[in-house]
């Protein structure tokens, strides 16, 4: 089980901040990516934009996800 904590439009999109998805062994941000698109697929369209971190550090598709870890979906950051 790993929780995946949504923030900005990714939470809007999902209609949720928090998401718990049962995964039982390692794996990667691009293996999961599908089960949270599946789950919630207004957020299919932002995969491009969203950045990914694991238990608080930035990752990259290809990072690490080991069960018991904590992923954080953050969408782009706009301001003025």
């Amino acid at each position: 089980m790993i929780e995946v904590l949504l923030f900005g439009a990714a939470a809007d999109r999902a209609g949720t901040r928090t998401v718990r998805l049962d995964v039982k062994e390692a794996s990667t941000l691009a293996a999961i990516w599908p089960l949270l698109a599946d789950r919630y697929p207004d957020l299919a369209s932002m995969r491009d934009t969203l950045a990914f971190a694991v238990n608080g550090e930035y990752a990259k598709m290809d990072g690490r996800v080991e069960p018991g870890d904590e992923v954080a979906v953050l969408p782009p950051v706009s301001g003025g």
